[in-house]
């Protein structure tokens, strides 16, 4: 073999591997996004979006003073100002448009960008309360986590024995 035909195989053969490479990075990336938990945010989202969510002011400060009163703790008066735009409420008004956050009652003007917000971040840029109060289930294929160590008691769980 000639010594220009032992360096065209080794360059043929440097591009085999390094396409091989290539071939595969994309191959494991391509499962790594799993769009399961994407659509579940984006569902969060729209229905946040959605027209119930989009109050008048008046309407909004009754929900949210009647959400404070059947709390347990301190009520709360309504927020005055937008969190957003820092302009008062009212100030155009009683027909003024504000969009509540479901999670946690917080509204803003509908058109300082809270709906950007929402579909950019899925939390309340006041409180960061997430759409979806509720934990999201595990995905299908994680392993449970392991038990304490030390045998520590988990608080708040309840194991009863027999009964299914």
């Amino acid at each position: 073999m000639t010594p220009d035909t032992a360096f065209a195989l080794e360059i043929a053969v440097v591009a085999v591997l390094a396409a091989l490479i290539v071939a595969i990075v994309v191959v494991a990336s391509s499962g790594a996004c799993d769009d399961r938990e994407a659509a579940a945010a984006v569902h969060d989202v729209e229905s946040a979006l959605g027209a119930d969510t989009l109050l008048t002011y008046d309407q909004a400060k009754a929900a949210f003073l009647m959400k404070s009163t059947t709390k347990a703790s301190s009520s709360a008066p309504p927020p005055s100002c937008c969190a957003i735009c820092l302009s008062e409420y009212g100030s155009g008004g009683g027909d003024e448009r504000v969009r509540v956050v479901p999670a946690c009652g917080h509204f803003f003007h509908a058109e300082c960008g809270i709906d950007w917000w929402l579909r950019t971040r899925g939390t309340c840029p006041y409180c960061r309360a997430e759409l979806r109060p509720l934990p999201r289930p595990p995905m299908p294929g994680c392993s449970p986590m392991p038990p304490r160590a030390g045998g520590a008691p988990q608080v708040g769980r309840q194991t009863v024995v027999g009964e299914f």
